[in-house]
């Protein structure tokens, strides 16, 4: 969908100028943009804290004797909650910018905007962002007993197999993967036993256009390189039970008329100054369903 460029809009005062089709396409963008978000479970959420039950057992059938009372049997749920944290920043921009830009501020909202949400976003849900309010995060919620040292086995790649035997052994499936761009140099050199690479590439789709094991893999920049034994940690996880909860899409809004205060800096006011100040505001929630869902390989260096 396209957006409209900034110049374009209704500059009525605090008005919500993006239509909800094109707020939902934004929020998309995001999602697109952030590992987390392509790979989690998605859940709608019509108010900020949500409790949503997950089936965890099954309906078993029984071996009985002709005319014999029969077992009864019903499913189990488990609860799991999301509550969801907002995120937002305000960005004054010159009136005369807008009218005379060169190119279409739209990008404003494509570029910077989404791209430092979606970042920002990553790094709250893999647990680097110290300032994060998610209680749960992809690396603090690995269990001691799946956390796998790399160099643990000969290569990265028995380190992998050993890391999806952890998660294997509690009954789940490693299903997704997250990892720094500089881990996919030693990727690339690894082999099965076959002598075939583990390591595959699809441009044509998105979700899985780089697999490991034939799992889907992202790469961003937001995985922390820096400490011991965090640096470059390989995140693998069972993507049903990771959840990202979605309270809006992308808000914005505008005004010319707001006094920005900044701390010791002087306040801008829009009116006088000729200034307009765009508002973004996104509400997410995270939450792990199930610690044995996680695994991670952490030290991971070339």
């Amino acid at each position: 969908m396209a957006i409209p460029s900034l110049n374009s809009l209704t500059s009525a005062s605090g008005k919500i100028f993006v239509p909800d089709e094109i707020s939902t396409a934004l929020n998309l963008l995001i999602r697109d943009a952030s590992c987390v978000e392509r790979l989690a479970k998605h859940v709608k959420m019509k108010r900020n804290k949500l409790v949503r039950r997950m089936q965890s057992t099954g309906v078993n059938g029984y071996w009985v004797d002709a005319m014999a009372t029969k077992t009864k049997d019903a499913p189990t749920f488990e609860p799991y909650e999301l509550e969801a944290e907002k995120m937002a920043v305000i960005i004054p921009l010159e009136d005369q910018l807008i009218e005379d830009a060169d190119t279409d501020l739209a990008s404003v909202l494509r570029n910077d905007v989404v791209g430092a949400f979606a970042e920002d976003l990553d790094s709250a849900y893999m647990g680097y962002d110290p300032t994060a309010p998610f209680a749960d995060s992809l690396s603090a919620n690995v269990p001691a007993a799946n956390i796998v040292a790399y160099g643990t086995g000969i290569d990265l790649a028995q380190d992998f197999n050993l890391a999806m035997a952890t998660v294997e052994a509690n009954g789940f499936e490693i299903t997704g993967a997250i990892a720094h761009p500089s881990v996919k140099a030693i990727l690339r050199s690894l082999r099965d036993t076959t002598g075939n690479p583990i390591f595959a590439t699809n441009l044509k789709d998105e979700v899985t256009r780089f697999a490991v094991y034939g799992i889907p893999i992202c790469f961003t920049r937001q995985v922390a390189q820096a400490g011991s034994p965090l640096a470059s940690e390989i995140l693998l996880f069972y993507r049903p039970y990771v959840f990202v909860g979605d309270r809006v899409g992308l808000q914005i809004s505008k005004s010319n008329e707001a006094t920005l205060t900044q701390g010791t800096e002087a306040d801008i006011h829009m009116w006088e100054q000729d200034m307009t100040a765009f508002r973004f505001v996104t509400r997410k929630a995270f939450c792990v369903k199930d610690d044995d869902a996680l695994s991670k390989i952490t030290g991971v260096h070339l």
